[in-house]
């Protein structure tokens, strides 16, 4: 069923990210007409779901909610029963984000590469992988956008380290890194990348040239520790920073990671 789903979200997507014809705004009723699904109102809860996936593809995909405020229920409000189990600020904040985003064709391809990554999983079971991702309250700040990539910083998965690592204040907030999970990642990796397996390049003491990286970013509260860590040659590096893959990517290399058994 919940590859079903997913199909009819991805033909869900190309309907409502094309205005109406007649200038309308789009319902779950209209929206099930148009796939053909009838009677359409009685259709309007399947489409609802449909939505709902959609939404959970663009939190992973770092967008807005875009079904969110495109389909809207009789009379054209917002689901009322979307994100009831935050308080109404917290609530406002989502919503709010979405409407003053200006959605493009780019962030529509995003939605569909979270869709695919999220491996055809039904609305209620996406959204439980995602709270399980992004733990207690960077959910929320994932829904609003309240996190900073750190681009030339490295990014995060073990006992060395710290859970929560100190902060020093320059221009903005910077994290202080423990040197042993370096060491002790770089150890795991003996000089082959961990995400492409391909060796890193000789430098001129004979080691191998590696980066490490938070796969969950510091920023975002990720733990400074081997387990949220990863040792990557320097072009997997920048992709996992700046690369139209960098979502699947993090979600790779936690994968990765979580099946490394290894001693300190």
């Amino acid at each position: 069923m919940a590859d079903i789903q997913t199909r009819d979200a991805l033909k869900v997507l190309d309907i409502i990210s094309s205005p109406r014809s007649d200038g309308e705004s789009y319902t779950y009723s209209s929206v099930a007409q148009i796939l053909g699904r009838t009677p359409p109102q009685n259709n309007a809860r399947a489409v609802a779901q449909m939505c709902d996936l959609l939404d959970a593809a663009a939190c992973l995909a770092g967008v807005p909610m875009f079904a969110l405020i495109r389909v809207l229920e009789k009379p054209l409000r917002i689901n009322p029963k979307a994100w009831r189990n935050y308080p109404p600020l917290k609530r406002e904040a989502i919503i709010r984000r979405s409407l003053e985003h200006t959605f493009r064709s780019s962030d529509f391809r995003r939605i569909r590469q979270g869709l695919k990554d999220l491996g055809n999983k039904g609305n209620r079971t996406a959204w439980k992988y995602l709270e399980g991702l992004y733990e207690g309250d960077l959910l929320y700040r994932r829904l609003i956008g309240d996190y900073e990539e750190i681009g030339t910083v490295l990014n995060a998965i073990s006992d060395i380290g710290a859970d929560a690592p100190d902060r020093a204040l320059s221009q903005r907030w910077t994290y202080e890194r423990d040197p042993k999970v370096r060491e002790a990642v770089l150890q795991r990796a003996q000089g082959r990348c961990e995400y492409c397996g391909q060796p890193g390049f000789l430098m001129g003491d004979g080691r191998r040239y590696l980066e490490t990286h938070h796969i969950i970013a510091l920023a975002n509260e990720g733990a400074d520790k081997p387990t949220n860590v990863i040792a990557v040659c320097a072009n997997d590096h920048r992709e996992a920073h700046f690369g139209q893959r960098r979502v699947a990517i993090e979600l790779e290399m936690i994968a990765k990671v979580s099946c490394m058994s290894w001693a300190i």
